[in-house]
């Protein structure tokens, strides 16, 4: 039980962590321009990294291999990191004009995407949970 907890604990830790590092220092808030998605879909990579990838690293409190969570979790931020949209150099009239269409547009693609990758992850871990 004591492994459990403090591995909870640590996923949970690193994965708030990752998503402050990337918010704050390098402005950066994935596709949806929410820290609380970002943790989310990082929370849910590290889960899912814990679960299935193999005991590689360093133990940690004789439970804990905390470099597959890590390493998930740094690389998928840096994916997020990637597709967040840069600052557009064009005037405030054409964005004014295509902003309302690529609102409505983008809305959609991301909120499909990001409940698509959430049940995804959760199936994921609850699949790691059942068969290992």
């Amino acid at each position: 039980m004591n492994g459990l907890f403090l591995g909870i604990i640590y996923l949970v830790s690193i994965s708030f962590f990752i998503t402050l590092f990337f918010i704050m220092l390098l402005k950066r808030r994935g596709p949806w321009g929410s820290f609380w998605t970002f943790f989310a879909i990082i929370l849910l990579s590290v889960f899912v990294a814990d679960t299935w990838v193999g005991p590689v690293g360093p133990i940690f409190f004789n439970h804990i291999y905390w470099v597959p969570p890590l390493t998930v979790g740094l690389l998928i931020a840096l994916l997020l990191a990637a597709t967040t949209p840069s600052p557009k150099t064009k005037s405030e009239l054409e964005l004014q004009k295509k902003e309302i269409t690529e609102n409505k547009k983008a809305t959609i693609t991301l909120g499909t995407f990001f409940w698509f990758l959430f049940a995804v992850m959760l199936m994921l871990i609850i699949a790691g949970s059942v068969f290992k």
